[in-house]
């Protein structure tokens, strides 16, 4: 049996590199699950991936590009999943979890993880059922992104009731869910973007919005968390504002710890990874009406390239 998918056989921009074509349906292993795909996302990593921008990272062509997904289950090796359960998942090879997962050590980019296709094999413990109350094209918009805010804001900043967090870049795809996600912590949530944004970061649940093309746009705040998404200026920019005792968390700059050690502040940047048990947790959150999806655009499969 076999599917369609878009593949890569050498590093370029999509429009030379990126070909649709037929492949085998992946097999499945012990404590796999098959989706047959729904709805994928493009992020920014798939191009800098496939521009050879990341080439440290275990990888080898053909490559499937995409890592989040939304589909049906086709087949199962879990017995936390049924042929037919709707879920979402953020499959990238967990190549720098094998403490964690050793099952996963020979695990690289390549044709066996990417969601640009008609089907993927995952690990099961990568994969949840989808919120119902997103559509499946709304819920392959969320792992990612979704995962990256959570993981910043709980797991390296320490989140909690009455905290002031700034998000830099809060009407961005991270940034959307990091609002939702500061707000539901109990923290007092601020966001910058442009002004055009106010509206839709307002209604993501940010108490202030500031305007990052004003000058002095951040005066009077002080941060206990600041959730970088931008990079650059922006970065130096709200590492002024933050509290001495504060953390900044950056998903652009990887040399923040040296950048904020400077300025005499703590910097940690990280890489996001693949978990079933916080998409449950992120699940709930939406489905409770406490964290909003963003904005989508989608698109025909046909249409990626």
């Amino acid at each position: 049996m076999t599917h369609n998918a878009y593949t890569y056989e050498a590093y370029g921009v999509h429009t030379d590199v990126l070909k649709k074509t037929t492949l085998p349906i992946p097999e499945i292993g012990e404590g796999d699950v098959l989706i047959k795909v729904q709805a994928s996302a493009i992020n920014p990593v798939d191009f800098k991936i496939m521009e050879g921008f990341i080439k440290d990272w275990p990888q080898s062509f053909p490559i499937i590009p995409g890592w989040d997904v939304a589909g049906t289950i086709e087949k199962t090796n879990s017995k936390d999943f049924q042929v037919g359960d709707e879920v979402f998942s953020y499959t990238r090879p967990a190549f720098d979890m094998t403490e964690e997962h050793p099952e996963c050590s020979s695990e690289a980019i390549g044709t066996l993880d990417g969601t640009h296709a008609g089907y993927v094999a995952v690990k099961a413990w990568k994969v949840a059922k989808k919120p119902n109350s997103a559509s499946i094209e709304e819920a392959a918009a969320v792992p990612l992104a979704a995962l990256t805010a959570y993981q910043a804001l709980h797991d390296k900043a320490g989140i909690s009731e009455g905290k002031t967090v700034l998000i830099v870049a809060a009407s961005g795809g991270v940034g959307s869910f990091a609002v939702g996600l500061a707000k539901e912590a109990g923290a007092t949530v601020i966001g910058t973007c442009s002004a055009r944004n106010f509206d839709y970061v307002k209604g993501l649940g940010a108490s202030d919005v500031r305007d990052y093309n004003e000058e002095d746009y951040l005066k009077g705040i002080e941060a206990d968390i600041v959730f970088d998404c931008a990079g650059g200026k922006s970065t130096t920019e709200a590492l002024a504002v933050l509290k001495p005792d504060g953390i900044i968390v950056s998903i652009v700059e990887f040399g923040i710890a040296d950048i904020a050690q400077k300025a005499d502040r703590k910097g940690v940047a990280f890489l996001v990874q693949p978990t079933g048990d916080q998409l449950r947790t992120i699940g709930k959150l939406i489905d409770d009406g406490k964290v909003k999806i963003p904005n989508i655009t989608t698109m025909p499969f046909d249409n990626i390239q």
